[in-house]
């Protein structure tokens, strides 16, 4: 039953592999030039002076529409805290925001400016060719206007991440929330583009909308926008270094609009502009959960925690209360393990003293073998034999199963610690000791992965293995290894999870070993 076990893990294991390298190759991250014809106002200092309202600068009107490559830029200088915003002057479009934390840039540098190249937020329909802007008590104001009276009014908070946005027209106009683009280049790296309603998110991944899918050939066609609600956002967040981008990032863009209907066209996720303002709410922030249901309860749904979203969810929220004592987001991944460990303990003393007793079984399933070896592939003389097999163990009060169950129980925790780790903004840069000092990314000197790749090889020269000696070799080194090719890559938070939970084990399987008593077999 043991081979059987480690076969399926090992089947396991090559499906995260083959989805690792998935990932991988399909999410690499493109570096892409920054345009030196679209300059960018970057701020001067580092400081965060405290806001004070200064008195209004309108910009000067210009008789001409903006050049396609002009932008401008709020950050610091204009006491922004938190987050610098850059828009597009002739159609009003937020084209970047970076978290002035670390400067996390929230959407891929973007070459060209031309009309389909670009994300650009909120953008409107007709071009402007004015620009006012204010310093309010609340944060700078940014009024695109034309001659035709058409009017798009973006407000910047202070502090915070929701931007508010305000579009008028005399005649009918559209104003493009989220426009589809029509290559990968403006998205790449962003996952998913969705749709949030009161029982669900509705979710597509941006390569799935704009690349033929793989089975083309075979009639699969492209996916499209999600359906529509007062809610539609997109992931957010270029972390730059990143082996691969994750599908969970960890920002977002979200619009809110509780007035104005949102629809789906050709151009992407819109809004009817008319004489009435239509005004819309815009979140770009980290997904924080706290966070996000104080801009609207329902955008916490952004978070997305992966298959075993319910488990990895109260996962989060009981290490978030160890998080509370402890202090440390690495300390208290290992508290969490070992109170895991501990609830544990009983189905994993099980699961060694039944393949102990597997032990005890050995000759006797040996000899019950050799007895139907002369009757070669018969099946069913192969069926008579697991037949007394199972009498057998039946005779001794024995499951040879008693050892799947824990295996089992751990499978959906370790998947939905993985989905967790790259999905809570929480965990992000957080760092544990000495050289890591980000728990959302992988271990630089690769110290964990190898110390439970140890652990592991050490554990299974404990276990008893029923079975070919040389074939028990094979699996101590190559089960392992491939382990710690897996986590090498990982969060390093999933493989400090998974390296205390190794030697936990391995110090529980001495325990039960060393007052293990063989009993007699009833034959």
């Amino acid at each position: 039953m043991q081979n059987r076990n480690i076969l399926w893990f090992t089947l396991g294991t090559l499906i995260l592999l083959g989805a690792q390298w998935f990932v991988t190759s399909r999410y690499a991250p493109v570096t892409e030039p920054v345009s030196n014809s679209a300059p960018v106002e970057s701020p001067a200092t580092t400081s965060r002076p405290t806001p004070m309202p200064v008195a209004s600068e309108p910009v000067a009107k210009s008789t001409r529409l903006a050049s396609p490559g002009s932008t401008i830029t709020v950050n610091m200088q204009d006491n922004i805290q938190d987050i610098e915003v850059t828009f597009r002057k002739d159609t009003g479009a937020l084209i970047q925001v970076k978290w002035l934390r670390d400067g996390t840039l929230f959407f891929p540098q973007q070459t060209t400016l031309g009309t389909g190249n670009f994300i650009g937020l909120g953008e409107f329909s007709k071009p402007f060719s004015d620009l006012r802007r204010e310093t309010t008590p609340t944060g700078i104001t940014l009024d695109f206007f034309n001659n035709e009276g058409d009017h798009l009014i973006w407000t910047v908070p202070y502090k915070g991440y929701i931007l508010e946005a305000q579009a008028t027209s005399p005649t009918p106009q559209t104003l493009t929330l989220i426009p589809l683009p029509e290559t990968m280049g403006p998205v790449t790296n962003l996952g998913r583009v969705f749709s949030l309603d009161v029982n669900q998110v509705n979710e597509t991944l941006w390569s799935d909308i704009l690349t033929d899918p793989f089975f083309s050939f075979l009639g699969d066609e492209r996916e499209v926008l999600p359906v529509a609600t007062e809610r539609v956002g997109l992931d957010a967040g270029v972390e730059e270094g990143a082996a691969f981008q994750p599908m969970s990032h960890y920002f977002a863009a979200i619009w809110k609009s509780t007035t104005t209907p949102v629809s789906v066209s050709t151009l992407g996720y819109t809004v009817p502009v008319s004489s009435t303002p239509t005004r819309l709410q815009l979140y770009t922030g980290p997904k924080e959960l706290n966070t996000l249901a104080q801009f609207d309860p329902l955008s916490s749904q952004a978070v997305s925690f992966g298959f075993f979203g319910t488990i990895a969810k109260w996962m989060f929220y009981i290490l978030k209360a160890i998080h509370t004592y402890v202090g440390n987001w690495g300390w208290s991944i290992v508290v969490f393990t070992v109170i895991l460990r501990g609830l544990l303990w009983w189905p994993n003393t099980k699961q060694t003293i039944s393949m102990l007793r597997m032990k005890d079984f050995e000759p006797h399933q040996k000899a019950i073998q050799a007895k139907y070896e002369k009757y070669g592939n018969d099946m069913s003389k192969k069926a008579e034999m697991q037949r007394e097999l199972m009498d057998l163990y039946k005779k001794n009060n024995h499951s040879p199963f008693g050892g799947c169950l824990p295996m089992l129980l751990q499978m959906p925790v370790l998947f939905s610690l993985w989905s967790m780790l790259q999905a809570v903004f929480e965990l992000r840069n957080a760092p544990f000791i000495g050289w890591i000092q980000n728990l959302s990314g992988k271990d630089p000197y690769y110290v964990l992965p190898i110390l439970m790749g140890l652990g592991m090889i050490a554990q299974t020269a404990m276990t008893p293995v029923m079975g070919d000696p040389q074939q028990r070799k094979i699996m101590m080194f190559m089960m392992p290894a491939m382990m710690v090719f897996i986590f090498a890559q990982s969060p390093a938070g999933l493989c400090l999870y998974y390296t205390v939970f190794t030697l936990i084990g391995l110090g529980q399987t001495w325990w039960v070993k060393r007052g293990y008593v063989s009993q007699p077999i009833k034959v």
